[in-house]
C-alpha cells in the first residue's frame, strides 16, 4: 500500500447561513465579499486562490509525507507535491435540502497529485449506478457517503497541532490590528472600505460567536475513490504498480474556518494499493 499524507490551507468563498447557498456577497451570515472583490462562487481551491486577502495564511495543499509498506519515503518525489481537487468542486447542503444533517457532499470529488515527475488522478462517482443523474436526483445515502461523517466538532488540540492557532480569539485580534495599521495608510475609497469591514468583523471576540468558534471546529470525511485512474509515471518514479480497479481509501478532515481569510485547513490521507501480479 502507498500511503500520502497531504495538509495545508484552502480556499472557499461561500456564503454562510442564514444566507441562501447561491448568495452572491453574504448578507446575514458571518462570510461577505468585500468591496472589490469578485461575487463569492462556493468553489473549494486547494491552490491558486481567487483575491486572496491581505495578512492571511498563504492558500496550498502539499504532500508532506509518502510511505510504502508502512515505511516511510523521506526522498520519494511526491514529497511536497501539489494537491489539487479538479472541476471546481463545492460543499453541496444547498442549505441542508440535498442534506438535512451534517455537512454537505464536496462535488465533484476528482483528486490529483502531481509533482517530481509523477501525475495521479482520481475521480469519484457519486451514484455509479448512473454517474448522469444530476445532485439533486441522487439518493440522500449517496450524499451522505461524501459528506462528513460528523456534526461540525469542537477539537482545539487537533487545530492547534495543525495550524499553531490555539487561541482564536488572539489570532483575530493580531489580525485586526494589522489591518488597522494598514487602513491609516490606505487612500484608497475602496480599500479603506474592505479594510473596514475586516476590522469591524475581527473585532468580534466572543469565543461563542461563529467567527471565532469556526476557528476551532472540524468535519470528518472518508470514503473510498472509485473513478477512473491515471497515472504518469515515465520514469517509474513512483516506486510502486498501482491498481487501477480498486477503490482508494482517502480520510481527511477540513476545519480551522478563518471567515476573515474565507479559509480552512485539511489535513488527510491517501491510501493507494498496489497492483497485484495478475492486474
Amino acid at each position: 500500500m502507498l500511503i500520502v499524507d497531504f495538509e495545508g490551507w484552502f480556499q472557499c468563498r461561500l456564503a454562510t447561513d442564514p444566507d441562501p447557498t447561491d448568495e452572491l456577497r453574504g448578507a446575514s451570515g458571518f462570510t461577505f465579499a468585500l468591496p472589490g472583490e469578485p461575487d463569492l462562487d462556493r468553489i473549494i481551491r486547494f491552490q491558486a486562490p481567487v483575491a486572496p486577502r491581505s495578512h492571511t495564511p498563504p492558500v496550498g495543499v502539499r504532500v508532506k509525507r509518502v510511505s510504502l509498506d508502512g515505511q516511510p519515503l523521506s526522498g520519494h518525489p511526491l514529497v511536497g507535491a501539489r494537491v489539487d481537487l479538479l472541476g471546481e468542486p463545492k460543499f453541496e447542503s444547498r442549505n441542508y435540502v440535498l442534506r438535512d444533517s451534517g455537512q454537505g457532499a464536496i462535488a465533484p470529488f476528482h483528486l490529483r497529485i502531481s509533482g517530481g515527475g509523477i501525475a495521479i488522478e482520481r475521480e469519484d462517482i457519486m451514484y455509479p449506478a448512473d454517474p448522469s443523474r444530476r445532485l439533486h436526483e441522487i439518493p440522500a445515502a449517496f450524499h451522505a457517503r461524501r459528506g462528513s461523517l460528523i456534526p461540525l466538532t469542537v477539537d482545539r488540540v487537533k487545530i492547534a497541532d495543525a495550524t499553531g492557532i490555539a487561541d482564536p480569539a488572539a489570532y483575530r485580534r493580531r489580525r485586526r490590528e494589522i489591518l488597522e495599521a494598514d487602513l491609516r495608510r490606505a487612500d484608497d475609497p475602496v480599500i479603506r472600505a474592505a479594510l473596514g469591514k475586516r476590522i469591524a468583523e475581527l473585532s468580534i471576540t466572543d469565543p461563542e460567536r461563529l467567527q471565532v468558534a469556526a476557528l476551532t471546529l472540524y468535519g470528518d470525511y472518508r470514503f473510498a475513490i472509485n473513478g477512473l485512474v491515471s497515472v504518469v509515471d515515465p520514469d517509474r518514479l513512483l516506486g510502486a504498480a498501482i491498481d487501477p480497479v480498486e477503490d482508494w481509501p482517502i480520510a481527511f478532515w477540513m476545519g480551522a474556518w478563518d471567515s476573515d481569510a474565507l479559509c480552512g485547513w485539511v489535513r488527510g490521507m491517501l491510501s493507494i494499493p498496489r497492483a497485484t501480479a495478475s492486474v
